[in-house]
């Protein structure tokens, strides 16, 4: 059974009781008079109360169980002590969805998890499905199921965005700021503390739902069921729907915040984003992002090979063309120059010939000379180094005749030049409900405020060239797994056994001797090359700054002797229960000096960290973190997102490092990390040398930490 009908009983059902019923209940009340908006048939709605005949002029019933007919959905709006009671009597009846809007239950301390408990053992016994509790419910506007515990926006209307929120609260106010903004939706769902079904339960049905092109979500806590959630989402994006992600709870003063409200884990933030992030979601910053992102995606939808060329910009205002370079280049939009024949006419039309043409000012042309704007209009949607064309032009308090001219002149332009067309704005501005019909008309997305509308089209054009190049499509090994290791304890590996691990995954390590003397360590040096470094090779000694155990940038065989015996000596000191391997001998490499991890998150398991050495690392927290296993690919697009990101393609004279090695690199230790991710605890390579472009990257020390058998 697919996952959209699994859930037909909850947003598809053509029957509701209406447990708690009467005109002193607030919730209840409401959400009779939302279903009546909706349009649903009161004939339908069972109201439930055991002190009344009738309710809302309906007939009414001491409990579902003197109900005749099936009940497919149920809508519990008691106090907190009567939903048990009430529960047991809808898996008596059979009723096959519930919604629980009371509050007291996970997030409320023992009794409140204590009472959870029992609505999940009850739910389960009986194959109910549960939303809730703690929540105001969900709304499926096309079949009328105003299932809500708050005033619904009297302009809510159809469309094709699915909202799936953790909070009750902003997914009312997304649902009303979203229907002043013109924008459809097919479901709106908040899931409460997700007792029995969660938010990979309503994502799943999303993926799947036909009707949804955009999924807009808000996440406090981790998903409880990370992997069905992570399938959910591949599925939605492998059906061809965007899904917008607004995650909360990233401080450790918010994920506090989020037990008290909800009762669930926060999660790692940086974890979660990276995990999303690889898996196609488009992560957002704050409300207003993830309205004009939902607002863009819905109307745009996403088209192949729109991120090929660049955006241009037609405003009215000099000022504003300034402001949109600013802001462009900031967002990392790309503002190709003009061609020289859309110069020429822009030129011979505006009689300006400084004029930079991208963004490009018409002024008042429209009003004085109509013909010329349009010529002008017409060169710009034809100018071949665009494919998709911002528009600001005036915006009073309601279209007239000549605007509604104009607006058919771009759509008929849209059309002829295959271009995407999107109505910007200045500021956050709210319109008359005639704008939003005329660009609803025209099929013309329209997003509020300069900074978020380019912010939502860089997203629109990333999403783009993801899905072109393939970017989500499922990891597979390149050549045949190594060897599974035993590891007989748990602790530090030594330095053999690490060589030799990294060495089944092809991971190169600097050209390294072990010397048992300081004799030997010279002959060593001697054959490597000088500069050279010596460190001390323990188990016990992990971190071989912290004891002295490192010498670098010796020059001679002198010098490696001295700094043979100076550490063995000092170690002796500070560390006498040490046991030593050895002295390691290696050239000093010169290069781009890198790190690659492997840490562990409680719910995802073993995260890959890739950054930069030194100041980006230790002051700047300069790292990017992804999932394993990854493709060489997605670690550089992870590499190339890092801010020190200049440093690898040549700063200051300094040649182009060989990013593409260091890439190869992260993915064959993702790999390592995926296939024994139950084992490692942790691992560096720290630092990584990449050399110059072309000459591959060698990692100069490893440590690799087993967790306990």
């Amino acid at each position: 059974m697919s996952a959209v009908k699994s859930l037909a009983s909850l947003f598809e059902a053509d029957r509701v009781a209406l447990i708690g019923a009467s005109e002193r209940n607030h919730y209840a009340s409401t959400i009779f008079r939302n279903l009546q908006m909706l349009g649903f048939d009161p004939a339908r709605i069972l109201p439930i109360n055991p002190n009344r005949t009738d309710v809302y002029g309906l007939k009414s019933y001491p409990s579902v169980l003197a109900v005749a007919e099936e009940i497919p959905l149920a809508v519990v709006a008691t106090n907190t002590k009567a939903v048990v009671p009430v529960v047991k009597e809808l898996a008596q009846k059979g009723v096959k969805a519930a919604v629980i809007l009371a509050d007291g239950f996970g997030e409320a301390g023992f009794e409140g998890k204590a009472l959870q408990q029992q609505l999940v053992a009850l739910a389960n016994e009986a194959g109910m499905q549960i939303l809730g509790p703690n929540c105001m419910g969900f709304v499926a506007v096309r079949s009328k199921l105003g299932v809500w515990a708050g005033e619904l926006p009297k302009s809510l209307r159809a469309g094709n965005i699915g909202c799936v929120f953790q909070s009750s609260g902003m997914l009312n106010l997304l649902m009303s700021l979203g229907s002043k903004h013109g924008l459809g939706f097919h479901l709106a769902v908040s899931g409460g503390n997700e007792a029995v079904l969660t938010s990979a339960d309503y994502l799943s049905y999303a993926a799947d739902c036909p009707e949804i092109d955009v999924i807009s979500m808000f996440m406090e806590a981790a998903p409880k069921e990370p992997k069905m959630f992570i399938a959910a989402l591949d599925r939605a994006i492998a059906n061809g729907k965007s899904v917008v992600i607004l995650r909360a709870g990233k401080t450790e003063r918010a994920k506090r915040n989020v037990i008290a409200h909800t009762g669930q884990l926060a999660g790692s933030a940086a974890a979660w984003d990276a995990f999303l992030d690889q898996h196609g979601a488009v992560l957002v910053d704050d409300l207003d992002d993830l309205l004009e992102t939902t607002a863009l995606f819905s109307a745009a939808g996403v088209s192949p090979n729109r991120h090929e060329r660049g955006v241009g910009l037609i405003t009215i205002s000099g000022g504003d063309c300034t402001l949109l370079c600013d802001i462009s280049e900031q967002e990392n939009i790309p503002l190709p120059e003009l061609s020289p024949e859309t110069q020429r006419v822009v030129i011979e039309i505006l009689e300006k010939p400084t004029v930079i043409g991208n963004p490009l000012d018409v002024e008042s042309l429209q009003r004085q000379d109509e013909a010329a704007f349009d010529r002008c209009l017409t060169a710009f949607f034809q100018e071949p180094r665009i494919d998709t064309v911002g528009i600001r032009f005036n915006l009073p308090d309601t279209p007239s005749s000549s605007t509604e001219r104009l607006y058919q002149r771009i759509a008929e332009l849209r059309a002829k030049t295959n271009k995407r067309v999107v109505q910007l704005s200045r500021a956050t501005e709210m319109l008359a409900d005639e704008w939003y019909a005329l660009f609803r008309k025209h099929s013309l997305p329209f997003v509020r405020e300069y900074r978020k509308g380019l912010r939502a089209i860089r997203r629109l054009r990333n999403s783009e060239r993801d899905r072109a190049c393939d970017r989500f499509a499922a990891v597979t090994r390149s050549g045949p797994a190594p060897g599974r290791p035993r590891f007989e304890r748990g602790g530090v590996l030594s330095l053999e056994a690490t060589a030799k691990l990294l060495d089944g995954y092809g991971i190169p390590l600097a050209p390294t001797v072990m010397a048992a003397s300081a004799q030997a360590a010279a002959r060593a040096a001697d054959q490597l090359g000088y500069p050279c470094v010596l460190k001390v090779a323990s188990v016990d000694i992990p971190h071989k700054t912290e004891y002295g155990a490192l010498a670098l940038g010796l020059e001679n065989g002198e010098s490696v002797r001295k700094a043979y015996d100076d550490m063995l000596s000092r170690l002796r000191k500070t560390k006498p229960d040490a046991k030593i391997e050895g002295v390691i001998v290696q050239r000093q490499l010169r290069g781009v000096e890198c790190l690659l991890g492997i840490t562990r998150d409680e719910q995802l398991g073993p995260l890959l960290v890739m950054g930069l050495g030194g100041i980006f690392v230790e002051v700047l927290a300069d790292v990017a973190i992804r999932i394993p296993p990854i493709t060489a690919a997605e670690a550089r697009r992870a590499l190339e997102s890092l801010k020190g990101r200049p440093v690898l393609f040549g700063v200051r004279g300094a040649p182009a490092a060989d990013i593409q090695a260091l890439a190869e690199m992260a993915s064959r230790l993702s790999w390592l990390a995926h296939d024994l991710s139950e084992e490692i605890a942790e691992m560096d390579l720290n630092p990584v040398v990449v050399l110059p472009e072309g000459q591959g990257a060698l990692a100069v020390d490893a440590l690799i930490v087993i967790r306990n058998p």
